[in-house]
Parts: structure tokens; C-alpha cells; sequence
């Protein structure tokens, strides 16, 4: 057998987080991490969904947590880490489509293949500026709202607000010459 565990490492697998921890942590942070996951999917279900594998990974690491304070935290992680992974799997296989982005097709563009869709919207955001695809992309795709996008990039949020409308004026514009608008 080995060493016995000393110190922090003793500590940690000695003091874990218990079955009724995780229950309360769980039942205690389920509406905010639901929050959480409608601002990436504004779709309960897939919301849902990426709060159930957060859980399920936390309480997978059950053992190795001691501090309720820091299961949270680590809670709020895995959670992001989830939607950011399904948004990105949506993203890769064309399961983002312009009516999530927040455009309106005409009935007329209706009966047009979503893949087309898709492609006509990623080539309207590659003719924004570097700056305008990513306030643009964090405010559509990952579904920040200003204040978020403001925090993260250290930009005014008034200048957040005004990038992003130019940004999305200039991607109408352009699915309009492209006949989806």
C-alpha cells in the first residue's frame, strides 16, 4: 500500500462533500443555474438539460469537494462549460439558426434549406469589423447581455449597445441583399 494521506490532501478526501450537501446545493442553486442556462438557450428544455449535466458532474466530483461555498462556485462553472460546449456543437453543425439570432424570415424565404440560411447569416457577420463580430457574436450567440459583454471586454456599455446595433444593421443589410429579408 502507499504513503498514508497527510495534510491538505487528508483533509480533502476526508472531509467531502456529503449526499445531503449535495442535495441542498442542488435544490438551493437549480433556479439560478436555470437562469443561467436560459440566457445561452432561450429554451427551457435545453436549459434544463445543461443544469442536469452540471449536477451530474458535481456530483460525480462529490468527493472531492469539501467547501459548500466552492461546489457553488464550481457549480456555476460546469454549467457555463456546458452551454458554451452545446452552443458550440450547435454552431459547428448548423444547428443555430437565423430565427435564434433575433431575424424574422419573410414567408417568401421560408421554404429556403436552413443550411442556406445559416450560410447567408455567417457570411453577413464575416463582413463586420473584428470588433463587431465579437460584441455581436457574444450578444446573439452566447446570449451576454450588455452589461456582461461591457464587463468582459472593459468597453462602455453605451458603446457595447451602440456596436451592437450597428452590427446587426449591417448583418440585415446584408441578408436583405442576399433575398432571406
Amino acid at each position: 500500500m502507499g504513503r498514508p494521506l497527510t495534510g491538505a490532501w487528508a483533509l480533502r478526501y476526508i472531509d467531502s462533500m456529503t449526499t445531503q450537501e449535495y442535495e441542498e446545493i442542488a435544490h438551493r442553486m437549480r433556479p439560478r443555474l436555470m437562469q443561467l442556462g436560459l440566457s445561452f438557450f432561450q429554451d427551457g428544455e435545453q436549459a434544463a438539460d445543461a443544469v442536469q449535466e452540471a449536477l451530474l458532474r458535481l456530483w460525480l466530483l462529490r468527493e472531492r469537494v469539501s467547501d459548500i461555498s466552492h461546489a457553488e462556485a464550481l457549480l456555476i462553472k460546469m454549467t457555463k462549460n456546458v452551454c458554451v460546449s452545446e452552443w458550440r456543437h450547435r454552431q459547428r453543425h448548423g444547428l443555430l439558426t437565423v430565427e435564434r439570432m433575433g431575424f424574422v424570415l419573410t414567408e417568401e424565404s421560408q421554404p429556403m434549406a436552413e443550411d442556406d440560411n445559416v450560410r447567408l447569416l455567417q457570411q453577413a457577420i464575416a463582413t463586420l469589423s473584428p470588433i463587431e463580430q465579437r460584441l455581436f457574436r457574444m450578444r446573439h450567440e452566447l446570449g451576454m447581455d450588455v452589461a456582461q459583454i461591457a464587463a468582459a471586454t472593459g468597453l462602455q456599455p453605451r458603446s457595447v449597445s451602440t456596436v451592437v446595433s450597428k452590427a446587426r444593421h449591417k448583418i440585415v443589410e446584408q441578408l436583405k441583399k442576399g433575398g432571406i429579408l
